[in-house]
């Protein structure tokens, strides 16, 4: 990768996407890097570096992110709604630093896609030999002697040699004849030994030829795999430095491909918004069978452990599901998928095939990025995924249960995690009956609102009370040690309930009725007439 300014990298992203807030536009720009705000590690020298979760109202962390770029050599992104901060501007030139302002509606992955790209595309920089990913693995398999095959992070084959008497065993033949790494090799080719390791890997497999394997990487983002064939271990002579060489190369053109791309995700995303929130008009070119993900944060989980929490300080939960879509982007193409998502107030639904080749299963790609999140973005995240939806009409119904596990989760204090809506299915079903009583008011006795009008203008809580004794069978010992309160003061505040309002509790059906009642009650908001029935 080649240097260009600052400015004209600037001038290429346009001033909708990326502009300078403060500092030298004649800084030379060498490369792009992720820049974890949460555990600041060393960096090359003159990057344009992507300050992911990154909180401008921690002085603390703006002045490392500050002092690193400035001692690098390179220029801090940031992202704001609008205006850079005062203090951050201050200590920018405090520190001497360059500092960018990302539009905060982009997310990180495509500007580090299309800040690499043209990067790698400048007027000097090395051209690829002969132009194309075919002719690069020719001039390689020349080189080295063996049969060149480079594949993407979904294992498809995008480019083979075909020079005369390369060896070939059943893997190459299958593969290049299906564009895809064969059903039997997959295994091999997605050890962790090899994803995890930036450097030349020897893979051997009974009964089949030795292999040179290198992942191809932009940055920490994994684009796909070059493979070297040769008949026999002995045939391998320095081959290592040549495939670490092409790998690079190959990363040139697998970026500009990645460009392309771009236009058509965000034609999947615009596809997923509508299916999402106007059932029938969805677009029948959504990527189905697909698993739906529902990501929120979950701000009423005790304790919130961010290091730059402070009293009174509300996080803006959508700003923070946008730093996580960046993240979520990367994570997703470099384990395989590639994700279509959209964002519908604070909640972020992503939708991943179900099983697309060469890929991890969603479950653990859900795991692996709650996990990321968690440590880079110091946020509380709910992740609820869905059984695999095959239609497009069935997207909105997959969504509305992912909503109500959602609220679930918030209401009884689950833990921040991933989870599966199939686990949740008992907990849904309860939501829809909730939804059914809120806007019927045939299936409601009246009794929830009283209640709880009567808590609000007097102080007391015994829909909280009534609810939980229901919830535990009449069991008060296990309704005190829920709210936290002696068994007495329950008997005495349900005998009290049954004074004030003619609850009836002796009769099961009754008791049922009331329970989704109580339970369906939005504390504070009136539904309209309600009276005792």
């Amino acid at each position: 990768m080649t240097m260009a300014t600052l400015g004209t990298l600037l001038d290429a992203l346009r001033p909708d996407v990326v502009q300078l807030a403060t500092g030298d536009a004649q800084l030379a720009v060498a490369g792009v890097e992720l820049l974890d705000a949460g555990a600041l590690e060393p960096v090359a020298p003159q990057c344009l570096l992507l300050a992911l979760g990154l909180d401008l109202s921690s002085p603390r962390a703006v002045g490392q992110a500050l002092r690193l770029a400035s001692e690098t050599g390179g220029a801090l992104a940031v992202k704001y709604a609008s205006g850079l901060p005062a203090g951050v501007a201050e200590q920018a030139r405090a520190a001497g630093a360059t500092v960018v302002a990302v539009n905060p509606d982009i997310p990180w992955s495509r500007l580090y896609g299309l800040a690499s790209t043209l990067l790698a595309t400048q007027p000097n920089s090395p051209e690829p030999a002969g132009g194309d990913l075919f002719s690069l693995a020719n001039s390689v398999a020349a080189i080295c002697g063996g049969a060149v095959a480079i594949m993407d992070t979904n294992q498809t084959i995008v480019a083979y040699s075909n020079l005369p008497g390369q060896p070939i065993d059943e893997t190459r033949r299958v593969g290049i004849l299906s564009r895809q790494v064969p059903d039997h090799a997959l295994p091999h080719h997605l050890t962790d030994e090899l994803w995890r390791s930036d450097s030349v890997k020897l893979i051997r497999r009974d009964g089949y030829d030795p292999r040179l394997a290198v992942v191809i990487r932009a940055g920490d983002t994994a684009l796909g795999s070059l493979w070297a064939t040769f008949p026999d271990e002995d045939a391998i002579t320095d081959s290592e430095a040549v495939l670490a060489t092409a790998a690079k190369l190959a990363a040139l053109h697998l970026l500009t491909i990645r460009r392309h791309l771009d236009a058509d995700q965000e034609s999947r995303n615009a596809a997923l918004q509508t299916a999402l929130q106007h059932p029938g008009h969805a677009d029948r070119a959504l990527p189905l069978p697909a698993t739906l993900l529902c990501l929120a944060a979950n701000p009423g989980y005790p304790p919130d452990h961010r290091p730059d929490h402070r009293p009174g300080h509300r996080p803006d939960h959508r700003a923070s599901l946008l730093r996580a879509l960046g993240l979520l982007e990367l994570d997703a193409r470099s384990l395989g998928h590639e994700p279509t998502v959209s964002l519908v107030k604070d909640r972020m639904y992503v939708l991943l095939e179900a099983a697309p080749r060469g890929s991890v299963t969603v479950a653990t790609l859900a795991a692996h990025f709650h996990q990321r999140a968690t440590r880079l973005l110091h946020t509380n995240l709910l992740i609820v995924r869905s059984e695999p939806v095959e239609d497009p009409d069935g997207l909105r119904q997959a969504r509305d249960d992912l909503d109500r596990a959602i609220s679930h989760l918030r209401d009884t204090g689950a833990r921040p995690g991933s989870y599966a809506a199939r686990d949740l299915h008992a907990e849904i079903v309860q939501q829809r009956l909730f939804d059914a009583v809120r806007s019927d008011p045939m299936l409601r006795a009246g009794f929830g609102g009283v209640i709880d009008a009567y808590d609000v203008t007097h102080g007391t809580a015994y829909r909280a009370t009534l609810l939980s004794y229901l919830r535990n069978f009449g069991d008060v010992r296990a309704a005190g040690a829920e709210l936290t309160l002696h068994e007495n003061t329950v008997r005495k505040r349900i005998r009290r309930a049954q004074e004030l309002f003619g609850v009836a509790l002796d009769n099961p059906t009754h008791r049922l009725l009331l329970e989704l009642e109580l339970g369906a009650v939005t504390p504070g908001v009136t539904w309209g007439d309600d009276a005792p029935g």
